[in-house]
């Protein structure tokens, strides 16, 4: 990806409306600092261009003055003050941003829930120092399964997802030993209330086969899987757009190869939350610009690098 584009896509999407949010819930105290949409910006670029850590962001952003003009900082900006900057946008300050991208998406016909899928994610907990002697050193991360890895001390990104766009719609992070099913009410809640018309299929595996989340679908047509729950073999859907819960499978590749996912630095369900919830801001910063930009496919530019 040329620098030209990536300018293009920064340029294309204005973050204005965060900057007002902010200056909204917090009153000024001391000296003008940076604007919150620079960090944002910031962080977003980090999992974009694949930059592991703030420790490695800090100096990129001394060595490449182009990347510091787009996220509009007049100087580099110091560790700490990435963190004061965390802190003070708080868990309301990202989510606002991630809800804020969703209507964005939604506005310029980017999605449209017309068909959903819900699933979630693992990922691991931070551990400092030897991990095989510190694996409890994150006091909120419990262990959990994954079909893939087996036992995972850690957390999970709980999401629905538009199908046909391939782009988080709603999402939280828990422990991972809570079952999915437990997500279920606060996400589809958060999912209301960006689309409270229009969603017609809902798309889950067996793990949500329950009568409390099919009686709260209402009208929309649940095509989740049945569960066999120990007896039998669980029972695919025979819907033809069930094939289409793929999709909600690419955003977790794309989340953990190519934003960064599997990479937390920061311990605590607080800092996971934060952590998972502005990988999903990236991933829907890429579409929107790209979208903006006149560009083909966001799909062909998640990877910056």
């Amino acid at each position: 990806m040329s620098k030209y584009k990536l300018k293009k896509l920064v340029e294309a999407l204005d973050l204005s409306e965060v900057d007002r949010f902010q200056q909204q819930r917090r009153k000024r105290v001391g000296r003008k600092g940076f604007k919150p949409s620079s960090y944002l910006k910031a962080w977003m670029l980090q999992h974009l261009l694949g930059i592991p850590s703030e420790r490695q962001l800090v100096p990129r952003l001394e060595d490449e003055p182009e990347l510091r003009r787009l996220c509009k900082f007049s100087r580099v900006p110091c560790r700490s003050a990435f963190c004061r900057a965390r802190k003070r946008l708080g868990l309301k300050g990202i989510e606002h941003l991630f809800d804020w991208l969703v209507q964005k998406a939604k506005s310029i016909g980017l999605v449209n829930a017309r068909i959903v899928a819900m699933d979630s994610t693992d990922y691991e907990a931070y551990c400092k120092g030897k991990k095989k002697l510190n694996l409890r050193s994150d006091q909120d991360a419990r262990w959990g399964y994954s079909t893939l890895r087996g036992r995972v001390f850690g957390y999970k990104a709980h999401y629905i997802c538009d199908t046909e766009a391939e782009l988080p719609l709603a999402m939280m992070v828990l422990p991972a030993n809570r079952h999915d099913s437990e997500a279920f009410a606060p996400v589809f809640k958060k999912l209301l209330g960006h689309f409270v018309a229009g969603i017609q299929k809902f798309l889950a595996d067996c793990a949500y086969d329950a009568l409390e989340i099919r009686k709260a679908l209402h009208d929309i047509k649940a095509v989740i899987a049945r569960n066999g729950r120990g007896k039998f073999e669980s029972e695919t859907p025979k819907d033809p757009d069930y094939r289409k819960r793929v999709a909600i499978e690419r955003i977790n590749s794309r989340a953990k190869i190519e934003l960064g996912l599997d990479n937390l630095k920061m311990s605590g369900l607080w800092a996971a939350s934060f952590h998972a919830t502005i990988v999903m801001c990236s991933m829907l910063y890429a579409a929107i610009g790209s979208k903006l930009a006149g560009f083909t496919d966001w799909r062909s530019i998640v990877n910056l690098r």
